[in-house]
C-alpha cells in the first residue's frame, strides 16, 4: 500500500535531504537558500509575513548573495556621476577616447559582483 501525501501547496521535496517538508520549515532551516530552486520558486514575501504574524518568535532577515560577475576581466566599466547625480555606465575606451567630456565628473570603478537579497526566517532567541 502506498503512503498518501497530503495535498498542500506549501509542501515541497527538499532537494538537499530528499524529504517532504513544509516550505516554512525549509525556509527556517535551509543553509543553501541561494542555490535552492524550490525555495526560490515557492517562497514569497506574503507567506513569510503571514508566518511571522502567527509565530512571533521568528523574524525576517536578509542576506546579500553574489549572483555572479558583471564584467569580464579584460574590460573595465566605470560609473560616471554627472552634476545632477545621474549614474551612467561607461567603458574605459570611451573615457580614454573622449576625456574632455568626463573631466569634471566623478568616476568610480564598477564593482565586479552583482548581489541579490535573499529573505529568510530567523528564530529570535530569548
Amino acid at each position: 500500500m502506498r503512503k498518501q501525501i497530503r495535498k498542500d501547496i506549501n509542501l515541497v521535496v527538499c532537494p538537499k535531504n530528499k524529504r517532504h517538508t513544509d516550505i516554512i520549515v525549509c525556509a527556517a532551516s535551509c543553509e543553501d537558500r541561494r542555490y535552492c530552486k524550490e525555495y526560490r520558486r515557492k517562497i514569497s514575501n506574503e507567506i513569510l509575513l503571514d508566518f511571522i504574524e502567527k509565530h512571533p518568535k521568528y523574524k525576517l532577515v536578509g542576506e546579500l548573495m553574489p549572483t555572479g560577475k558583471t564584467v569580464k576581466k579584460d574590460e573595465n566599466i566605470y560609473l560616471v556621476v554627472s552634476e545632477d547625480n545621474q549614474v551612467e555606465e561607461v567603458p574605459e575606451k570611451e573615457i580614454m577616447g573622449n576625456p574632455q567630456k568626463y573631466l569634471k565628473k566623478q568616476i568610480w570603478l564598477k564593482p565586479p559582483f552583482h548581489y541579490e537579497l535573499v529573505v529568510s526566517l530567523k528564530r529570535i532567541k530569548d
